[in-house]
């Protein structure tokens, strides 16, 4: 490319940044690259507000989830080498898993279709913020008798799932999970500020700060809430180390088998035949007629996106420590949008609300015991999970599906026209598909709801318990373990369902209870990464 045109492409990137260009605000730092040439690396905002020290492209930051294809990497190494079965049962390798938790393969594990429950999800609802000590994220996984879903017949992203196959990596490795990462990753391609770090807590040099809005409007540091993060989400590097790697995602040329590769990026179908966009680690998805391979990452106070294009040899990569209002997924698109300007398809139409009033609201399924949303966001129709507050947006596809990307969590198929008529809303994800009915909160006796459910409910999966209380008018569920507790409000939107949204994590959940002699019993409780967590009355 002459240089009159990257001067261009910088100019037209800087516009896409310049609201994040900041000196009182923590910010980012944006990497590009193009057939391995970098275009553009700069960094925004401060890395610490404490201490006032700036962004710049030498700066480290967590790529949180961006870390899950490391991991699958490396378990397809081992398995080149005969040290690893992807298709053996994690129990082969942690025989500790004696419950149903030891039954997915390490390949199930790592497509998030292993079916056992996530233990950041369990923490949040249980003891919110709170560090428990080391050894329990196995220790839960040990406890389980529940699951969302047998081995391989549906998927949600599940962090304990890529826990579970980093314990197996160390086992047959000969060496620590991180000091692996280094050896066979991160040295080979001189990614030499890279590395995986499991706890916040740990002084490592050069670091941004994770920054989360306090309630007060100021700031406070964000924090892993486990010292023993892993493969699920545990490496920090700079935009430079993670340009080579993207780079050499495409180039394949210091390590791995060509059988490897393929793996690594292959989308395997569901039981009811429809592929997912989810591989081993990575997303491969088809944005505006180009092929797109990537993976996002969220932390307490940070996020990022690596973005290749294999076909364009573009490489994008995005570090967040707070910024207020970023979203590096989009911001990634906008920069491809940027560079690759007129070799485009013409973007997916988004989902006007105003042809769609009538469904606005929430939908609950009885089977499925789960909630979804539709709301009015500026006169687009978006999508929520549970009650979150965080809306996911909507496209019309060229074949007129309704979708919503849905970033790591995978494609959610939304049937609003079938909705119209009166027949529900068909909620297609993960290989399963139900149809939801409209529920509202303004047709609930909340009096009567809350006489049947005052009171305290054990869940042994959890390990902890909730208890549902009245005070001042306010119906509330706080849920506490050894750990910790986090109470919060309990919103009722039918006669045995309601929802419970916290406002540290922004996390909630959708509680399906049952009745007997006119008394809840139990509930259960069920979130983006949770399904049928069981709770019994005490």
């Amino acid at each position: 490319m002459e240089a009159a045109g990257v001067e261009g492409l910088v100019g037209k990137i800087d516009v896409i940044f310049s609201s994040f260009n900041r000196s009182d605000m923590p910010g980012m730092v944006v990497g590009v690259a193009r057939q391995g040439r970098i275009l553009y690396r700069r960094g925004f905002g401060l890395a610490s507000l404490e201490h006032g020290v700036i962004n710049t492209p030498a700066t480290r930051l967590r790529i949180g989830s961006t870390s899950k294809h490391f991991t699958a990497l490396l378990a397809l190494l081992l398995a080149e080498e005969g040290k690893l079965d992807l298709d053996a049962s994690i129990r082969t390798y942690v025989p500790e898993l004696a419950g149903p938790g030891g039954d997915p393969s390490l390949r199930q594990l790592l497509q998030h279709r292993g079916g056992s429950r996530c233990y950041l999800d369990l923490g949040f609802m249980f003891h919110g913020l709170a560090v428990p000590q080391q050894g329990t994220v196995l220790a839960t996984q040990i406890r389980q008798v529940g699951r969302n879903f047998a081995p391989g017949d549906a998927m949600i992203y599940n962090n304990s799932g890529y826990h579970l196959v980093s314990i197996a990596i160390e086992r047959v490795g000969g060496a620590t999970f991180e000091s692996q990462l280094k050896s066979r990753l991160f040295d080979p391609l001189g990614m030499a500020d890279t590395a995986s770090v499991p706890s916040d807590y740990v002084i490592v040099p050069g670091i941004a700060t994770m920054h989360m809005p306090a309630e007060d409007g100021g700031w406070r540091r964000g924090l892993l809430p486990s010292e023993e993060v892993r493969g699920e989400g545990a490496i920090i590097s700079t935009v430079d180390d993670m340009l080579r790697w993207a780079a050499h995602l495409r180039s394949r040329e210091e390590f791995g088998s060509t059988k490897t590769w393929h793996e690594l990026t292959d989308c395997q179908s569901f039981p009811d035949g429809t592929t997912g966009t989810y591989a081993l680690g990575l997303m491969v998805e088809t944005y505006r007629g180009v092929r797109v391979v990537h993976h996002a990452g969220g932390v307490i106070g940070g996020s990022s996106q690596m973005l290749t294009v294999p076909d364009h040899g573009l490489d994008i990569v995005i570090l967040v420590n707070g910024a207020p209002g970023a979203d590096p997924v989009k911001l990634a698109n906008q920069v491809l949008d940027v560079v690759l300007d007129g070799q485009l398809d013409a973007p997916e139409s988004k989902v006007q609300s105003e042809a769609y009033r009538s469904l606005v609201g929430d939908w609950w399924s009885a089977g499925e015991e789960m909630v979804y949303s539709l709301t009015d966001e500026d006169g687009l129709l978006k999508l929520t999970v549970c009650g979150t507050p965080m809306g996911l947006e909507l496209e019309r596809k060229a074949d007129g599906r309704v979708v919503s990307p849905g970033g790591s969590l995978g494609e959610i198929e939304v049937g609003l026209d079938q909705a119209c008529t009166g027949d529900g809303l068909r909620i297609k994800f993960g290989g399963r598909s139900a149809t939801y009915q409209k529920v509202s909160k303004d047709a609930v006796n909340v009096a009567a709801f809350a006489k049947a459910a005052v009171g305290e409910y054990r869940c042994e999966d959890g390990h902890g318990k909730a208890v549902i209380t009245t005070e001042n008018g306010r119906l509330l569920v706080r849920f506490e373990d050894a750990w910790g507790a986090v109470e919060t409000d309990l919103d009722c939107l039918g006669e045995s369902v309601a929802i419970s949204t916290q406002r540290s994590t922004k996390w909630s959940y959708a509680l399906s209870f049952s009745k007997i002699d006119g008394r809840m019993n139990g509930f259960g409780a069920n979130s983006m990464r949770t399904r049928g967590l069981a709770f019994e009355r005490i």
